[in-house]
């Protein structure tokens, strides 16, 4: 059935309305009571919730250049999606730091997913894929089975280190914290990722993914930091 100008004109208001209220992430600052970021902080120079959507898209952009293995068995553009989407929920009440996490802080995970419904109410199909990401995102990273929703949980976490690594102050002194960081993230999403592509008998992806893992490491022990990698299948 042809779709009528008044139904256009009502999905496109639906969009700017998304739109509009996503804006807001540019003033949700994350790493706030981070103690190595306190001094980027002060500076005016943290990381928005958009910059860091940009910033897990964009590595993506190359990341998928550098591993075109990888790349060939998922659907990119359905990775950049999820991407541009994975933090929408954190729009108005911003999110928590991983460093607050370890200190005992808890995510209020149905807040966030009740963020991603009304920023989309006015748009139902999209609506409907946006909360399916959010709930398959949000799995116990040993339950996750779709490869494009593990990759994009990887490149969001790579893309939190990297900006730690450099805009981060005094991290040597937090090694004992950044290892329980990784140990929550960049750990267990790593040995998923490589479990999943042996399961797929896909040793030159795998090769990829190790050799991506092992910089990342290089880069966190050139910061000075006493990292344990025992755990780490690289």
């Amino acid at each position: 059935m042809k779709t009528t100008q008044k139904k256009i004109e009502k999905l496109i208001q639906g969009m700017y309305e998304l739109l509009s209220q996503a804006y807001k992430g540019n003033w949700q600052i994350r790493g706030r009571d981070t103690p190595y970021f306190k001094d980027t902080l002060s500076k005016g120079k943290g990381e928005s919730i958009i910059g860091h959507v940009w910033g897990t898209m964009e590595l993506w952009f190359v990341l998928r250049r550098i591993c075109p293995k990888l790349n060939s068995l998922v659907n990119p553009t359905e990775v950049y999606e999820i991407l541009l989407n994975h933090d929408l929920g954190e729009t108005d009440k911003g999110d928590v730091p991983l460093y607050r996490k370890i200190k005992g802080a808890v995510d209020d995970k149905i807040a966030e997913r009740q963020g991603v419904e009304k920023l989309s109410e006015q748009l139902p199909e999209i609506k409907k894929e946006l909360l399916r990401w959010f709930d398959e995102f949000e799995e116990e990273v040993e339950k996750i089975e779709k490869l494009e929703i593990l990759l994009a949980r990887w490149i969001d976490n790579l893309q939190g280190n990297h900006f730690a690594l450099t805009f981060g102050k005094k991290l040597p002194q937090f090694s004992k914290e950044i290892n329980s960081i990784l140990k929550i993230r960049f750990v267990p999403y790593t040995n998923r990722l490589i479990q999943m592509l042996e399961k797929r008998g896909e040793k030159e992806a795998i090769n990829e993914v190790k050799q991506v893992a092992k910089y990342h490491v290089k880069l966190i022990k050139a910061a000075g930091i006493n990292l344990d990698t025992r755990r780490l299948r690289i």
